[in-house]
Order: C-alpha cells, then structure tokens, then sequence
C-alpha cells in the first residue's frame, strides 16, 4: 500500500488534490470539475465517502453525509435562491 499526499490532473480539466492510498484519492482531498463544480472533503477509493462539502457552479451548496460518492444520511442542501432543506 503506498500513501501519500498530491496532485492529479485529468484531460477534461478535473484537477483533485489532496491525500492518496493505493493510487487512489482516499482520505481529505478536494476536487474540482471543469465546469466549476468543487467537493472538499473525505474519500475512499476515488469516490465522495464520509463528510464534506459540495460546492455547485450554480451556487448551491450541500454539506453533509456521503456513502459510495452520492449523498447519504444527515446533510444540509442550500440552494442560490437562500431556501435551506435539513435531513
């Protein structure tokens, strides 16, 4: 198992940073889409896993819970407009 911390670029301008086991982004890290799109947070074999932040280019914003890379359990949705949904 190798460890690590780094940079990884992909050819459609995703760009992730931040920790790496195995070749894969596992642990904090924070990845940005080429559209803008932005997670910071907690990973486990490349996928969104734990707790973080998903920052959208529209300006929505969620906080919360992840499992396998889609949201899951307590989290907070914001949207642009200021509407606010808990759960």
């Amino acid at each position: 198992m190798k460890f690590g911390h780094g940079l990884w670029k992909g050819e459609n301008g995703e760009v992730y940073i931040g920790e790496w086991k195995d070749s894969k982004a596992n642990g904090f890290g924070v990845h940005t889409w080429a559209n803008g799109d932005k997670y910071e947070g907690e990973w486990k074999d490349f996928l969104k896993h734990g707790t973080g932040t998903e920052f959208f280019s529209n300006g929505d914003v969620y906080t919360g819970s992840y499992m396998d890379g889609m949201p899951h359990g307590l989290g907070q949705y914001k949207w642009y407009t200021g509407a606010i949904y808990i759960g």
